[in-house]
């Protein structure tokens, strides 16, 4: 018997994340539908991945009061069907249309039904493909929901596989940094660390993988930095990449944490939205140059000129007057920079800047 190319189709966005748009857009066809989401169901920062088409939908659903409150995820999602259910499976036509999240969020938009199926992810979460139709065609009739729970099998195996790559993909770059010297980890959103090297496991007792198998900064204002490096790097379709100075001590020199969010179509939706933390050793040196430290804290070249300078030795006068700059630009620059590197005081940056990468 042929096999249905759509199959070959979705094991192949397995192992190529990017695809699975295409996936969602597919199944959407199949049920005469607007769009597919898949989405990890649960409690914690957003994942998921929609059609272009209902896209904004999505982003308006996500952001209002029924995100985690809603007739679906209370009546469908706990339902452990290996199959397609319709919102007819778990709902009424008296609760649908008694129930605000169809009248004041979907129909308004033009939708109004589904078919879905929920998956477990190696996340540990609940993976769901919704497909979404528009309130004007109709329920989803049950011989669509059965046709698609032919694909069901391909898309569960494709989905663990996808999320598996993914994991094995944050591991290979741990060890990869950890043949060239760098101490790195892969972490989630949460801070838990699913892969590390051995040069970070040896940086212990600064930082270390706690209780949970969290990150643990021995400094509070580098633990504080670092939360919120890794859940803005998860809530961002972009990435958010970012450098946290760590100061000091008497024995152990300065150092800096890079964290840097993985990306890549579905990765982190399966995955958990990883990313990865290497660390930079510091040895003390002259004053870096701007370029440097626009690289390590995310300064802009203005706050980069004006933090260089600052480690040279040069007032705030002595800068603006040799700039052409107003001083009270160069204060606010200034105040950006101890901000971004986790100072309070010009001394405290000279201290923390008067270094070099080692």
């Amino acid at each position: 018997m042929a096999i249905d190319p759509f199959i070959d189709d979705i094991y192949e966005a397995a192992v190529v994340p990017e695809k699975w748009q295409s996936i969602l857009d597919r199944l959407a066809g199949m049920a005469d539908a607007e769009g597919t989401v898949l989405f990890a169901a649960g409690p914690g920062m957003p994942r998921w991945l929609s059609s272009r088409s209902i896209q904004e939908m999505i982003e308006e659903w996500i952001g209002s009061k029924w995100y985690l409150d809603n007739p679906r995820g209370q009546r469908l999602v706990p339902i452990e069907d290996p199959r397609f259910l319709t919102d007819l499976d778990g709902l009424t036509m008296e609760e649908i249309d008694a129930s605000d999240f169809y009248t004041e969020l979907l129909r308004p938009r033009g939708l109004g039904w589904c078919v879905g199926t929920s998956i477990r992810s190696p996340a540990g979460d609940t993976l769901v493909f919704s497909i979404e139709k528009a309130h004007d065609k109709g329920p989803v009739p049950r011989s669509v929901a059965e046709k698609l729970d032919g694909f069901r099998p391909h898309l569960a195996r494709a989905s663990i596989l996808s999320g598996r790559l993914g994991l094995d993909r944050a591991r290979s770059t741990v060890a990869t940094l950890d043949a060239i010297g760098l101490p790195a980890a892969a972490l989630t959103p949460t801070g838990r660390v699913v892969s590390a090297n051995a040069g970070f496991l040896a940086s212990e007792p600064r930082v270390r993988v706690g209780a949970g198998d969290v990150i643990q900064f021995e400094s509070g204002p580098a633990q504080a930095l670092l939360m919120e490096a890794i859940s803005s790097g998860a809530r961002s379709s972009t990435g958010f990449g970012r450098s946290i100075p760590v100061r000091g001590t008497k024995t152990d020199p300065a150092f800096v944490a890079h964290i840097v969010p993985l990306r890549g179509g579905g990765l982190d939706v399966f995955t958990g939205a990883l990313s990865i933390l290497f660390i930079t050793s510091m040895v003390p040196s002259t004053s870096p140059a701007a370029p440097l430290l626009q690289a390590l804290f995310d300064l802009t070249p203005a706050e980069a000129r004006t933090a260089s300078q600052i480690t040279e030795g040069k007032s705030i006068e002595q800068i603006s007057s040799a700039s052409g700059i107003a001083q009270n630009t160069i204060r606010t620059h200034l105040k950006s920079v101890f901000q971004k590197t986790g100072v309070q005081r010009q001394a405290e940056l000279v201290s923390l800047l008067g270094i070099s990468i080692k």
